[in-house]
């Protein structure tokens, strides 16, 4: 798999946000609960377009 890095800047509001999704759901880092965060949301893309 190729891979890429990317810097990204946040609003404060939805890394307060994505903080308390992170501390219910208990991932070790703020980056990985942003990429579960990214990846249901791309798979509920998928489902509503039928894919």
């Amino acid at each position: 798999m190729e891979t890429q890095s990317v810097v990204l800047r946040f609003p404060k509001t939805f890394l307060d946000r994505v903080d308390i999704y992170n501390e219910r759901k208990g991932f070790g880092t703020r980056t990985q609960a942003i990429f579960h965060l990214l990846q249901l949301a791309l798979e509920q893309s998928d489902n509503r377009d039928g894919k």
